[in-house]
């Protein structure tokens, strides 16, 4: 069986760590692999290769945030019916990231309108009520649930993860198991140290915004 976080991000767009640093972290803590879903950009996946990442991005659509996983690195449209249509045609794996976190750009109801592959239903970082309205919604549409950390610093990695039941990481296999929701699952929850992580990443972060805002203006 393999434990995979199936939604992280690297600083090719808004997380804090290097594509290798954050597979490094997820092996030392006892995953078996990540995939990294950065932003609108596949750019990580171009500059770095590993065995066991899987190639993916977490699209902003015109109603919010979806994922999608590929056994190369993707270059999706960001319209979500187009996007829904490029996963099927490239053998794809499409889901919703946090779809009721009104903060975070989830897509609502609209997650009715459109075929997924799967529902992501335990996010680290989303609110419980969040969580558990997808958990009943992926009952109610009878699709897999997914955990994921959503990390943007590597301390995230471990707060949720799927255990997957085949015995070797091959990427074809893996998507296979969340179509046919060959899957589990499991929500653990963020450490006080990964708590304080997120916190000072997202205080660094702003003030880096801010100042390249200045400097763009003068």
């Amino acid at each position: 069986m393999l434990k995979i976080d199936f939604h992280t991000h690297t600083f090719y767009s808004d997380g804090r760590e290097s594509p290798q640093e954050m597979i490094n972290y997820a092996l030392k803590i006892g995953l078996n692999g990540i995939a990294i879903t950065d932003h609108d950009t596949s750019k990580a996946h171009l500059v770095f290769k590993h065995k066991l990442v899987i190639p993916g991005q977490e699209v902003t659509t015109e109603f919010g945030h979806v994922v999608i996983l590929c056994n190369f690195p993707p270059d999706p449209p960001k319209r979500i019916y187009e996007l829904v249509d490029y996963s099927k045609e490239n053998n794809c794996i499409i889901f919703p990231s946090h779809p009721f976190d009104i903060f975070r750009k989830g897509i609502g109801d609209k997650i009715f309108e459109y075929h997924f592959n799967a529902i992501e239903i335990y996010n680290s970082k989303a609110p419980k009520s969040a969580n558990e309205k997808a958990k009943k919604v992926s009952i109610q549409l009878n699709l897999p649930g997914l955990a994921n950390s959503d990390s943007h610093v590597k301390y995230a990695l471990g707060s949720a993860y799927n255990i997957v039941n085949i015995s070797e990481f091959n990427v074809d296999e893996i998507l296979d198991c969340i179509r046919k929701g060959k899957i589990e699952p499991v929500g653990i929850g963020l450490t006080v140290k990964a708590k304080f992580e997120i916190a000072k990443w997202y205080i660094l972060r702003k003030l880096k915004i801010e100042e390249n805002s200045r400097r763009t203006m003068y």
